[in-house]
């Protein structure tokens, strides 16, 4: 197989005659694409992270192409065929019953392309207009891909870097392949699952996919909630930047430091924009707080998303993302001797080092001061985090109940600092002698429901109960 190397953008329609202006320098070749997938009722291609497409050409040209694997490199076999038949004679392709396979879903777009000579390399520039359809369901494609055709990947690294700093251009790690399944599916993508810790995969190779997962699911969300800032957009971005900041921070001994850090920095401001909508959210949901407060607080919501809406756009968070990527595929952590060794093992020693401290500091934490409980609630749940990104078999006799542990001492915890933040939040909004009341009110419900007594207690439960599965 041949290692095709591609980063791909998700591109505001507004944006693209724009982007394609600055980035090629002569007209484009100018072509539609009409591609048939196919996949098994069961998709077992897809499960395997696999994508096998016809793609016609206005020439009369079809050619066959077989993707596999996951990030930035993927492996890719490709040969003209004749239209509308399958060669199944390829060894990748045996063991798959030729009448199990049927098109599940197609893709029509207008590519207009070109080469861009970058350093003393070789880069095919593709932007993508069209649509996916599944049945009468639909999604639209409007993306940029860069392609190393020969050279250096600093080299795209470089390219990438300078688009992304410039135009809106969102890092995107979701295929059309995924995509198109998940449509014919009538799915909606789920969150990441979880890298299961078996077989021969090595420490960095396990964690590698797992930043690559989270980083998926980071960049998505950042999108959609662009798009629209509802409530469960935001919670679900937040989510998604948690899985990837506590990959960050608890494995981070594993990564390369130069790398990591900017990552860790820019992950850290874009959940504290998100932090101050969902704080926001939070109050609204408590019901009921008086005219003035209920008037003020979609207000205020209003104000902090667009603020969030305009973070997501900027430069900054495009280029974390985008740097998340390097961390995750460059460098020579993932094959470093520390990282060389078992997945399970040597993530688990890991796991165990941070759930120590954590189990040293719940004993006593009846004796904690607020700042100190608050703190050893963001250590559990960065712990809660990492641990759920992965599963190995030898870890599922104990896991379920571990992990209900885990959640419930950080949400009691959580509780605990509710009225703390709701403080913060409501001291910054315009507020008449009325709405300070009704403030003071909410403040006082929440504390009322914050109950110290409940925490320490499910704290206590989790650093006595069942043994970490990883132990």
């Amino acid at each position: 197989m041949t290692p095709e190397v591609e980063i791909k953008f998700a591109c505001p329609p507004d944006a693209m005659e724009a982007a394609l202006r600055q980035v090629l320098q002569a007209p484009p070749r100018d072509r539609t694409l009409l591609s048939f997938y196919y996949d098994t009722p069961d998709e077992a291609l897809a499960a395997n992270g696999a994508s096998l497409r016809l793609r016609s050409e206005a020439s009369g040209r079809t050619v066959q192409t077989l993707k596999t694997g996951r990030g930035l490199a993927r492996d890719e076999i490709e040969a003209d065929v004749e239209p509308g038949r399958l060669d199944l004679s390829w060894p990748a392709l045996a063991g798959i019953a030729p009448d199990r396979l049927a098109p599940r879903f197609s893709v029509q777009v207008r590519r207009r392309s070109g080469v861009v000579e970058v350093g003393a390399s070789r880069v095919e520039a593709a932007f993508d207009e069209g649509e996916i359809r599944a049945g009468d369901r639909s999604a639209r494609v409007c993306e940029v891909e860069l392609e190393l055709l020969e050279g250096d990947r600093g080299d795209l690294f470089a390219l990438a870097r300078s688009l992304a700093s410039e135009l809106p251009l969102t890092l995107s790690l979701r295929t059309k392949a995924a995509r198109g399944a998940d449509l014919a599916a009538a799915r909606v993508w789920p969150r990441a699952a979880p890298v299961v810790l078996a077989g021969d995969l090595t420490t960095g190779d396990a964690l590698r996919q797992a930043l690559l997962a989270a980083l998926g699911e980071a960049a998505f969300r950042a999108r959609d909630t662009s798009e629209s800032p509802t409530p469960e957009a935001v919670h679900q971005l937040r989510v998604a930047l948690r899985r990837m900041r506590s990959l960050v921070s608890v494995f981070g001994r594993r990564l390369d430091r130069s790398g990591a850090e900017p990552v860790r920095a820019g992950l850290r401001d874009l959940s504290r924009a998100c932090g101050e909508v969902r704080e926001l959210d939070v109050l609204a949901g408590m019901g009921p707080s008086g005219p003035a407060l209920d008037a003020a607080l979609p207000a205020a919501r209003r104000k902090a998303a667009a603020r969030l809406c305009a973070r997501l756009a900027a430069a900054p968070a495009r280029l974390t993302l985008l740097e998340g990527l390097f961390l995750a595929e460059t460098g020579d952590w993932r094959g470093a001797p520390a990282n060389a060794g078992a997945a399970a093992e040597g993530l688990g020693a890991d796991l165990g080092r941070r759930w120590r401290r954590i189990g040293r500091e719940g004993q006593e934490a009846e004796g904690l001061e607020p700042e100190a409980l608050h703190a050893l609630r963001l250590r559990i749940k960065a712990f809660r985090y990492a641990f759920a990104a992965f599963e190995a078999p030898g870890w599922r006799g104990s896991a379920t109940a571990f992990r209900d542990g885990l959640r419930k001492a950080q949400d009691a915890l959580g509780l605990l600092n509710d009225a703390r933040g709701a403080e913060g939040v409501l001291d910054g909004l315009d507020l008449d002698a009325e709405g300070r009341r009704e403030a003071r009110r909410l403040v006082a419900r929440l504390r009322h429901r914050g109950d110290a007594r409940r925490a320490l207690k499910a704290v206590d439960q989790l650093v006595r109960g069942p043994a970490p599965p990883f132990t």
